[in-house]
Formats: structure tokens, sequence, C-alpha cells
């Protein structure tokens, strides 16, 4: 099957957990020379659980991301795991298998997945069948999953490469695995989508309903303890700390869970509650209830949530900007004592901001 980057991934595995491929190894020391597959050699014994035997798949679809067959990401994931690799040898084997061994970032991203999920009733070998025929017909999730890892690069200082997103961060991971549950929902195969989101809330501590709605370059900061409800949305370029809740109110069937604007910026531990609005630009701060419906590029806080001013960033989420001047608090100080019961700003600084 055709890749982005215009060499072919094959990604029916049809072997068994009984016939699994053995990795012998040897000493590792990663080249830029062109080799790829099994010219690599290895530093130890490795079983890669889920390469079975990659057969062609019929009508391949063209992943041209890029329109050029170039992949940048990709091309920089395997460039880091090379030197990674050369720069800890005990962990060559792990990066030939995750990385190096595959074709392209659908088909590396699709073993990583499979082995972090796998059960002892949820084969690594079905679920990289799984995750890579989704991955490759559905260009909406290739870009996604490109968008989302530069997301994570750009905004999470923590983040040190391509390379460790994929592998290491669970926000990432739990994203990614959510986009491909999310394809199964809408195929109408429920069942399927209900039993990853269960495995990706056992394994990442992180619980995304298969029919929410979640747009592109996404950043799940840390990730634990998030969770997003059935009916929630979520726009593009929203940056998500750890502890967020996107619920209802227990009261309510249908649609019943936030909606989040593009660029909005969620601080950890938020709880936002009902069929309410976040708007564009909006930033939460952390540890805030929500109840009522947030106006774009405007900044709430507190426990319930009050409007306490505006921010001058069109994408709060991008800078990820969450400290704050003398000048700034002081500014809150005034706000606060101008701002009536129901938590509607009076003040006519604030006022003249917001327009």
């Amino acid at each position: 099957m055709a890749c982005i980057n215009g060499e072919n991934c094959d990604f029916s595995c049809s072997s068994s957990l009984s016939s699994l491929p053995m990795i012998v190894s040897r000493n590792f020391s990663a080249r830029d020379d062109g080799e790829t597959g099994d010219e690599f050699p290895f530093e130890r014994v490795f079983p890669v659980y889920a390469r079975g035997t990659l057969n062609p798949v019929a009508d391949p679809v063209l992943l041209d991301f890029t329109n050029s067959g170039y992949d940048p990401i990709w091309v920089s994931i395997r460039e880091e795991a090379k030197l990674e690799a050369e720069e800890e040898p005990v962990l060559s084997s792990f990066l030939y298998a995750s990385i190096l061994s595959h074709d392209c970032l659908e088909q590396a991203l699709s073993f990583v997945l499979a082995n972090r999920l796998q059960n002892s009733t949820l084969l690594a070998t079905q679920l990289m069948d799984i995750f890579c025929n989704v991955m490759v017909h559905d260009r909406g999730i290739q870009s996604s999953i490109r968008l989302d890892v530069q997301a994570f690069k750009d905004r999470d200082p923590a983040c040190l490469s391509y390379s460790s997103a994929i592998l290491h961060l669970k926000g990432y991971l739990a994203l990614q695995a959510y986009r491909v549950a999310h394809k199964l929902w809408k195929q109408g195969r429920k069942l399927l989508a209900l039993a990853l989101q269960s495995r990706v809330s056992e394994v990442f501590g992180i619980d995304i309903h298969p029919a929410a709605r979640i747009g592109k370059g996404i950043l799940l900061d840390h990730g634990t303890g998030v969770v997003i409800g059935e009916t929630a949305v979520i726009g593009d370029r929203v940056s998500i700390l750890h502890g967020v809740t996107l619920g209802g109110t227990g009261k309510e069937t249908g649609d019943r869970h936030p909606k989040i604007g593009d660029g909005a910026l969620l601080g950890a531990c938020v709880t936002i509650l009902g069929n309410i609005r976040i708007g564009a630009g909006a930033m939460v701060a952390a540890g805030s209830l929500v109840l009522k419906d947030v106006p774009s590029r405007s900044m709430v806080a507190g426990n319930p949530a009050k409007l306490i001013g505006f921010v001058d960033e069109q994408d709060p989420s991008l800078t990820m900007e969450r400290d704050a001047t003398r000048e700034f608090f002081q500014n809150v100080a005034v706000a606060y004592r101008e701002t009536i019961p129901n938590g509607s700003l009076v003040s006519g600084s604030c006022r003249e901001k917001r327009h």
C-alpha cells in the first residue's frame, strides 16, 4: 500500500502470535546509508509482535499528504531514531522494531499502539491490522497524526523529538487510538470502538468516548485523568492539560457535553460540564469549574469560573503561556471588585478590550 513518502506499506498482518518472528541481535550502530529493513543488525533478541507476514493489500490508497511523495515528519522521525540508537545502544532493538523497520508513519504508529494496547484477548497482530487499515484509508487521520505530533513538538517543552512523542507520550498515543476508534464508531463498529476506548483508558488513564469529535493539531499535555464525553466537540489547535473533564451534568440526555472552540487552552484539572460553549481562543485557568458559556478570547478562573479578562493572543493554546505578571493580577483584582454576582463584568477597561 502506498505511503506518503512514496514507499509501499504492506499492512496485512496474518500471522498468529504462535509464529511471531524473532529478531536475533548483535551490536548495533545505526547508519544513514539508505539501508532499511533487515539490513540493520540488532543488539539483542526482540519479539516483533505485530510485524507478522506483511502481505500487499488490494486497491492501494495513495497517501499524498504533501502531494510530492515526501513526508518530512516521517523523515525526521527516522533520522532521530537512528541517532538515538547510536547514543543509547540498549534501545537499538526497540527503535528498530518500532520505527526503523517500517516504511511510513502509519505503519510505525500502528505497531506502537498495537503493542501498547494488546492483552490476552486483543492480540497485537489483530490490533495492528485494525489500526493500519483505518489510518491508511482515511486522509483526515493521516493529516491529524502529523499535525498532532507537530503540536506536541512545538508546545510541550518535555517533548524532546518527534520520535519521543510517538514512542513514549501517552497523550499523543491515546489521541491517535481515539481517532481510529472514532472512525470505527462512524462505520457502525461500535463494540470494537468501545473495546479500544476501554483499553486506552486502562493503559493510558485517558478516557475519550469514540463518538466525541476532536479536531487537528491537538495537545494532550501529560494526559492523565482526561475525560471527554460522548457528545463533546473540540476544535483545531486546542491544548488540554491533565485532569480535564468535558462532561455532562448528569441530568441531560442527547447532546449534553461541552463544545470547545479553536485555539482554546484548558488548564490542569479544569472541569467543564453541560452543553456549553468555550469560545475560540479562550483560556480556562487551572482548577476552574465552568458551568456557563465562555466568550471567545476571554479568560475565566475560579469555582465556579468567572470572567476575569481577555487575552491578546488569537490562539493561547499555541504559546501555552499560563504564567501571569504582577500587572495582570492587579487587573484581575480590579475586575473582581467590579464583577456583579452572576459573573459578568462591568469593568470599562475589560469591556473595551473585548470590543
